[in-house]
């Protein structure tokens, strides 16, 4: 059962066209990479399938509550982290007990309970980008969206999300879309690789990791070739 459909999908900002006929889908439970050119509309498509942005032609179709987690965090810098989790589950119309047991669930998921009483500025990068996919997993979505989750992280950090990504995917039945240039961390959560081609995008080709056992060159001589 589909998780997303994206069928024919078309985006033009002013004269620029930047997405020309992208179709994909993602099967419940499964982990869809995304990857191609700087600038080729891959967080367009993102945002399209979140309902952020309207296309000009074809349509995105979803089977679930969505979490959107945007390359840049967005945690509010003068609430702690605990502060900006409850803050999203307060907008959602969730609190008290509930909110308490959603947050405690999430952060030790994510490995981050130690510090939820923290600023964003005092923690490290791959914390911040833990607490943010926390926020997002805090609203119990069924599909996870994600941007660019290892940029601008550390070694250490990246190994820590990957690990904690891993964590997720073994523990629920949520579906991802992860957007990355990362292609050694992307293949080792993702089930299926989608390729896209310079603007105007349109998918190249689809690599299934399930098939070429997780193999990064796969993806690569897709991605050039």
């Amino acid at each position: 059962m589909e998780a997303v459909r994206v069928v024919d999908l078309y985006k033009s900002f002013g004269p620029e066209q930047v997405l020309g006929g992208i179709s994909l889908e993602v099967v419940r439970g499964e982990a869809v990479g995304i990857v191609g050119p700087n600038g080729c509309g891959k967080t367009t498509l993102l945002r399209i399938i979140a309902g952020l942005e309207e296309p000009d032609r074809g349509e995105a179709l979803v089977g679930g509550r969505l979490g959107l987690v945007p390359q840049d965090n967005l945690l509010l810098p003068w609430r702690t982290l605990r502060g900006n989790l409850e803050l999203a589950l307060r907008l959602a119309g969730v609190e008290g007990r509930e909110a308490e047991e959603r947050i405690r669930r999430v952060s030790e998921l994510l490995g981050i309970e130690e510090h939820l009483d923290k600023y964003p500025a005092r923690v490290s990068g791959g914390t911040a980008r833990k607490a943010a996919i926390a926020r997002a997993l805090a609203l119990e979505p069924d599909i996870l969206l994600l941007d660019e989750p290892y940029t601008g992280l550390d070694v250490a950090s990246i190994a820590s999300l990957q690990e904690a990504l891993q964590k997720l995917r073994r523990s629920s039945g949520i579906s991802m879309i992860i957007v990355s240039h990362q292609l050694d961390e992307l293949v080792e959560i993702a089930d299926r690789v989608y390729v896209l081609t310079h603007r105007p995008a349109r998918v190249k080709g689809v690599v299934d990791l399930r098939e070429t056992g997780r193999s990064v060159g796969e993806v690569y001589r897709h991605l050039v070739g």
